[in-house]
C-alpha cells in the first residue's frame, strides 16, 4: 500500500497567539491519526497587503520539495474537531461545520472553496495554483475553484429546485429594462409584497463598495427586494426615520425564488420571507417610510427616471403581487410551493384571495403591457422587456467542491470580510471586481498566474522535526 506525505500549509501574519495553538492542535492530531505530515508555515513580512494565494503557492512548492504527493491548505484560525485529513485522489473541501468561539455555527454556502482544503500534487499543478494576484482579503479561493471547473477536474453536482410558477416570464436586460406601476399602497396600513424572480449573471459596478441589482423597487429611501452583489438575496427598506432594515437569504446560488415582504402598521414590524422560510423579523422602531410620496413601484430597478444609481436588475420576473393585509405564515409557505393556481383564487392554506390589490402573472400580457389580474386595473407599463416562455428545468444546477464532513472550532479575531452590509477592506471590493468582472469573463489566462510564475523573497527557512518556518517577501 502506497505511503502517502501530507504537506499542511498555513498562511500566516501576525496571529501569533492563534499560531501559538492551532501548532499544538493540529500536530497533535495529525500525530494520533498516524498521518505522515509537514507542516509548513509560511509568514510574509508587513511590506505589502497580505496575499493568502501567492503564500500557499509558495507552501506548496516547498512541499514538493519535501516529496509530500498532497497539499492540505489551512487557515491558522481553525482548529480541527473531527476531519479526515487523509489522502484525496480529488480536490476535496474539508471546512464543512464550523463552530464559532461562542459556539454559534457559521453558515457555509454552496461554493465555499475556503478555510481547509485538500489537493494531490498533479491536480494543483494542473490549474497551476492559486492566482497571485489577490491582495488583501479574499476571492483568492472563488478563483481557485474557477479553476477546477475550467480544468475539467472532479466536481460535485448540486441540483437547487426552482420556487414558483413555470409558464411565462419578462426577461431584464440590466441597463434599461422595467416596468412601471402606479404605487397604489397605504403605507399607514397592514400590506404584504410577493415577487417571483431569478437573477442572472449582473457585472458589478467598479465605482461602488457594493452592488444591489433590483428587482422591486419603490423609491426614496429606496424599499427594494433583489439579488446583491453578495451572492444573496435581498430585502431592504427604511422607517420614517430614515433607519435601515435588511433581510437576506444565505443562499449563494442563482435560482428562482419568491419573496414576500409583510408589514404589520399597528406592531411597526417588519417580516422577509424567502422560499415560504423567515428570514427577517423585525421592529422598525418608528413607522415605514412614507413611500407615498413616490408615484410610482417599479419592477427591475429601484428607479429609471434618476441620472445614476438606478440598480437595474438582470434576469427574470414572472408574478408580482400586492395584499393590504399581513399575510400568515402558512399562507406564504403555499404560495411558496405552489407551482399550478394562481393567486385569484383561494387554494391550499392561501385564504386572501380578496385582498389583492394588484396582481400580475407573466403569461397575461396584452398591448405590451402586464394585466393586473385582481381587477383594478392598474396595469404594468412595460420598457424594453423582452417576453419569453419559461421552459426552464424544474431546478438550476451547479458545481460544488466534493466535501468531507468536517468540524473545526474558529478562533477569535477581527473579521476582514464581510460585516455591517459591507466589505471591511476595500482591497476585498478590488478582489471581487477581479474575480467577477475579469476571471469569470475568462479574460485572463491561468497558466500565466499562478505556481509558474510565483516569485518571491526567502528571508528564512528553518525546521525543526516536522514544522517548516518560512519567511518571504512578496
Amino acid at each position: 500500500m502506497r505511503k502517502h506525505r501530507l504537506g499542511l500549509i498555513v498562511p500566516y501574519r501576525n496571529r501569533y497567539p492563534q499560531l501559538v495553538e492551532f501548532k499544538s492542535a493540529i500536530e497533535n492530531y495529525l500525530t494520533k491519526a498516524k498521518i505522515d505530515y509537514r507542516l509548513i508555515i509560511v509568514e510574509q513580512d508587513d511590506a505589502k497587503l497580505f496575499n493568502r494565494g501567492k503564500l500557499l503557492n509558495i507552501g506548496f512548492l516547498e512541499a514538493k520539495k519535501l516529496k509530500c504527493d498532497y497539499v492540505c491548505f489551512h487557515d491558522v484560525d481553525m482548529v480541527p474537531s473531527k476531519v479526515d485529513y487523509s489522502y484525496s485522489e480529488t480536490p476535496v473541501h474539508l471546512a464543512h461545520t464550523l463552530v464559532n468561539y461562542d459556539n454559534t455555527h457559521k453558515p457555509i454556502f454552496d461554493q465555499y472553496f475556503g478555510g481547509v482544503t485538500i489537493f494531490p500534487v498533479e491536480a494543483f499543478e494542473r490549474v497551476n495554483g492559486y492566482s497571485n494576484e489577490y491582495w488583501g482579503w479574499g476571492f483568492e479561493d472563488d478563483d481557485l475553484l474557477y479553476r477546477v471547473h475550467r480544468a475539467q477536474l472532479p466536481l460535485a453536482i448540486k441540483n437547487l429546485p426552482h420556487s414558483g410558477p413555470k409558464s411565462a416570464a419578462l426577461k431584464f436586460n440590466g441597463y434599461d429594462s422595467y416596468v412601471e406601476v402606479k404605487n397604489i399602497i397605504d403605507y399607514k396600513k397592514d400590506f404584504t409584497l410577493h415577487l417571483s424572480y431569478c437573477p442572472d449573471d449582473h457585472s458589478f459596478d467598479s465605482e461602488k463598495r457594493d452592488d444591489m441589482f433590483v428587482a422591486l423597487g419603490i423609491p426614496g429611501y429606496d424599499l427594494t427586494i433583489g439579488f446583491d452583489s453578495f451572492n444573496r438575496y435581498k430585502v431592504e427598506l427604511f422607517n420614517s426615520k430614515k433607519e435601515y432594515f435588511q433581510g437576506f437569504s444565505i443562499e449563494s446560488s442563482k435560482k428562482k425564488v419568491v419573496v414576500n415582504l409583510v408589514y404589520n402598521a399597528k406592531l411597526k414590524r417588519f417580516k422577509a420571507y424567502i422560499d415560504g422560510k423567515l428570514i427577517a423579523n423585525e421592529r422598525l422602531t418608528d413607522k415605514i417610510y412614507d413611500y407615498s410620496k413616490n408615484q410610482s413601484i417599479f419592477l427591475g430597478c429601484a428607479d429609471p427616471k434618476r441620472e445614476k444609481d438606478n440598480k437595474f436588475f438582470k434576469g427574470i420576473i414572472d408574478s408580482f403581487a400586492i395584499f393590504n393585509k399581513e399575510l400568515l405564515p402558512a399562507e406564504i409557505n403555499s404560495i411558496a410551493t405552489n407551482q399550478y393556481f394562481g393567486l385569484t383564487s383561494n387554494f391550499d392554506e392561501y385564504v386572501s384571495e380578496t385582498a389583492l390589490q394588484l396582481y400580475y402573472e407573466a403569461k397575461f400580457i396584452q398591448n405590451y403591457q402586464l394585466l393586473d389580474l385582481s381587477s383594478n386595473n392598474n396595469n404594468g407599463i412595460i420598457k424594453n422587456c423582452e417576453i419569453i416562455k419559461l421552459d426552464q428545468e424544474p431546478t438550476a444546477t451547479i458545481t460544488v467542491p466534493y466535501r468531507r464532513i468536517g468540524r473545526f472550532k474558529l478562533m477569535k479575531h477581527d473579521d476582514k470580510g464581510f460585516n455591517n452590509n459591507s466589505w471591511q477592506d476595500i482591497n476585498t471590493r478590488y478582489n471581487q471586481l477581479r474575480f467577477n468582472n475579469e476571471v469569470k469573463q475568462n479574460w485572463h489566462d491561468n497558466m500565466a498566474d499562478g505556481l509558474k510564475n510565483c516569485k518571491f523573497k526567502l528571508y528564512s527557512s528553518t525546521i525543526v522535526e516536522k514544522v517548516i518556518n518560512i519567511v518571504v517577501g512578496i
